[in-house]
């Protein structure tokens, strides 16, 4: 963990974009667009990465503590097999809680290609 990362308050939220393509669903209300889910973390996402190893969660470990980040597509495929590979049982509830949620999120991104997931930090 970075020094300047302790203390370092994080957005995160769940977006789904305006999708650019027809999808062949029936007609009907589009899917609500904007932020879906929001969850707001602090110490335990940063202690959380240093625990599993920033070097194993290479995609998470590149989240800007200062400015934004957002993942889609093949960033998210990564994020979700980094995960897979990780160890949450080390993990305290608060940690565990934030990276769970993430892979969550993860995987309804690789299910509906207009989701991303959107990180802010302060």
């Amino acid at each position: 963990m970075n020094e300047q990362e302790v203390g370092m308050a994080l957005v995160i939220e769940l977006r789904r974009g305006v999708s650019a393509s027809r999808t062949g669903r029936k007609a009907g209300p589009s899917p609500a667009t904007g932020m879906l889910e929001r969850m707001v973390v602090d110490d335990e996402f940063w202690t959380a990465l240093a625990r599993l190893g920033r070097h194993r969660l290479p995609t998470l470990s590149d989240v800007d503590a200062y400015g934004d980040t957002t993942l889609r597509g093949e960033a998210v495929d990564r994020m979700v097999g980094e995960l897979e590979g990780a160890s949450l049982a080390q993990l305290n509830s608060a940690e565990h809680e934030a990276i769970a949620t993430l892979w969550a999120w993860g995987l309804r991104c690789r299910a509906d290609r207009d989701l991303r997931i959107a990180f802010s930090g302060d």
